[in-house]
């Protein structure tokens, strides 16, 4: 493998990567550049060719359905050569070039077991079991299983005193364990409100959120000087709150609700086999309840109450 152009970030690394059992390096980055040449989101197809190994791993998925092409773990040529076939919609990969979730759906045969996503978009490399916090921002992101949308970082690290300082010492020492779910549904809460107020004013979320170096103030000053607004950090975290609140109206037009905001059952009901994590689950109906309550939507149809709208002026 051999191409000119950059390296792949680590998300790329997971995903094409240790999801689907590759140790081959090279054939990593060649096929971050195959993904960038065609316009792939390394996510997504990473994702959906490790489902797509983990059923011929399990004998869900044959030769006869791939055309031959051996889905064994860590079997890098394939890797590249479904790289290719999703791009171009051909054989086993115009059914691959849907994602995990709709491919799942046409193959059937139990296969959409091992499908990983949240409103049929591929779970990023943030294992939510061993990160309270990313499991329930995965579930209420409002484009799928978006890891920066909410981005809730502070947890993930040791910010201890970061979240002492935007919600309270209150909260700790809860707030800041990522194995702990009690509280993640204010930090998500408070952390997407932050990221799309900050996506809104085109900074990065690298500095913003990781590490914690600008906050509110910090943005509504850089506009004054910059921009001549004279906003203030309530009206920025207002204005953050507006867009989230708008998008999930917009989700509700297409009929999203709770029984969307979910994670892949192995997440929730089968316990995490090794590491740090080990034996932890996602406790997400738990979160959801302390997410919507704090938004102000309703905790059974995960809606907007009219209160929160008409407090918002989007009545």
């Amino acid at each position: 493998y051999s191409y000119e152009g950059g390296a792949p970030e680590f998300e790329t690394q997971a995903a094409m990567g240790s999801r689907c059992g590759i140790d081959n390096l090279e054939a990593v980055l060649f096929g971050h550049h195959l993904a960038n040449k065609y316009g792939l989101d390394t996510i997504s197809l990473g994702g959906t060719i490790s489902w797509a190994m983990e059923a011929w791993d399990e004998g869900l998925l044959t030769a006869e359905d791939t055309g031959g092409i051996d889905l064994s773990w860590g079997n890098d040529e394939s890797l590249i050569k479904l790289t290719k076939m999703i791009a171009f919609r051909e054989g086993f990969g115009d059914i691959l070039a849907e994602g995990s979730a709709r491919a799942a759906q046409k193959i059937g045969r139990g296969t959409d077991k091992f499908v990983m996503t949240v409103k049929k978009q591929e779970i990023a490399g943030q294992e939510p079991r061993a990160q309270k916090s990313m499991g329930l921002a995965a579930a209420t992101a409002g484009r799928g299983a978006d890891h920066l949308y909410g981005f809730p970082v502070l947890d993930e690290v040791g910010f201890d005193e970061d979240i002492k300082k935007r919600f309270g010492e209150k909260y700790l020492p809860e707030m800041a364990d990522r194995l702990n779910p009690k509280y993640k549904g204010i930090m998500v809460k408070e952390c997407e409100d932050f990221m799309v107020m900050i996506e809104s004013v085109g900074l990065c979320k690298y500095g913003t959120q990781i590490p914690p170096e600008f906050y509110y103030d910090d943005v509504a000053l850089a506009l004054k000087i910059h921009n001549g607004l004279h906003l203030t950090a309530a009206d920025l975290q207002e204005i953050g709150e507006r867009i989230v609140n708008l998008n999930r109206l917009f989700n509700a037009r297409f009929g999203v609700t709770r029984k969307d905001d979910c994670l892949p059952e192995r997440l929730i009901k089968e316990k995490s086999p090794i590491g740090p994590s080990a034996g932890q689950v996602v406790e997400l109906d738990q979160m959801l309840d302390e997410y919507y309550s704090v938004r102000g939507w309703n905790l059974v149809t995960g809606l907007p109450l009219q209160e929160t709208l008409e407090r918002l002026g989007l009545e």
